[in-house]
C-alpha cells in the first residue's frame, strides 16, 4: 500500500483494497507455466518503466538521453511506442492528481490526442515480461478502468479513456474503457477503510524509523 503526502491513498492501492492480488493463484499458474514468480513481476516493472521513461522522454525532447534498448523485448517495445507516438500526440504524462474529499491520489501515465479527440490514457505491456503474445485480459481491463475513472474524478475529466498495450512483436493495441460510476461510488462508501488503511500505513512507517 502507498501513501501520498502522509494522507492520501493511492490509487493503486484503493484498486487492491477492492480487488486483491490473488498471490497463490498466480504462483501456481507460474509453477505450472515454469515461470519464477518474483522474475516476473519484477521484469513486468522494469519493462514498463521503460515504456513509460520513453513516453515521457519523447514527449519532453529529452530522447537522446535515455540509454538504448537492453534486449529483443525492449527494442520490440521502443518499436511499438515509436509507431504509437507516431499516430498520437501525448500532450502531458506523469502527473500526479489528487482527490483530498476522497481521499485518494496517483499519477496518470499520460493525456493524448489525434483529430480532435482527446483521452486519459495508461499505458501497459501485458505479456511482454515473458516475450508471449498480447491476451486480452477482461479482469485486468477492468482495474485499469478503474483507475482511470479515479484520475478522472480527480481531475474533472470529461473526455474519453483508453488503455494502451505496448506489445512484445513491436506492435500497440488501444482500448476504449468506459466510465464507471460504480468504483466512485464504492470509493465514496469504504472511506473509513480507506482511512483506516492509511493510518495503518503510516503506523508501519513509523515502526520502521523506531
Amino acid at each position: 500500500m502507498r501513501v501520498y503526502d502522509g494522507e492520501l491513498l493511492s490509487v493503486t492501492s484503493v484498486v487492491s483494497l477492492r480487488d486483491p492480488f490473488d498471490s497463490r493463484s498466480f504462483e501456481f499458474w507460474c509453477a505450472k507455466e515454469g515461470y519464477d514468480p518474483e522474475l516476473v513481476l519484477d521484469t513486468s516493472k522494469i519493462l514498463g518503466t521503460k515504456v513509460s521513461d520513453l513516453i515521457e522522454a519523447k514527449t519532453k525532447g529529452l530522447e537522446a538521453l535515455l540509454e538504448p534498448p537492453f534486449d529483443k523485448v525492449e527494442k520490440a517495445l521502443y518499436t511499438a511506442v515509436s509507431s504509437f507516438t507516431d499516430d498520437w500526440k501525448v500532450v502531458d504524462c506523469e502527473k500526479v492528481v489528487k482527490n483530498e474529499k476522497l481521499h485518494y491520489a496517483g499519477r496518470f501515465d499520460g493525456i493524448i490526442e489525434r483529430n480532435g479527440e482527446r483521452f486519459l490514457a495508461d499505458w501497459k505491456t501485458w505479456g511482454a515480461s515473458r516475450d508471449k503474445p498480447y491476451k486480452r485480459d477482461s479482469k485486468k481491463i477492468k482495474h485499469v478502468r478503474w483507475q482511470l475513472n479515479l484520475y478522472a474524478e480527480a481531475m474533472g475529466w470529461k473526455d474519453g479513456l483508453c488503455v494502451v498495450v505496448f506489445k512484445s512483436d513491436g506492435t500497440w493495441e488501444r482500448e476504449v474503457v468506459k466510465r464507471d460510476k460504480d468504483m466512485v461510488k464504492w470509493v465514496e462508501d469504504n472511506q473509513e477503510l480507506i482511512l483506516k488503511t492509511i493510518e495503518d500505513e503510516k503506523h508501519k512507517e513509523s515502526d520502521k524509523k523506531d
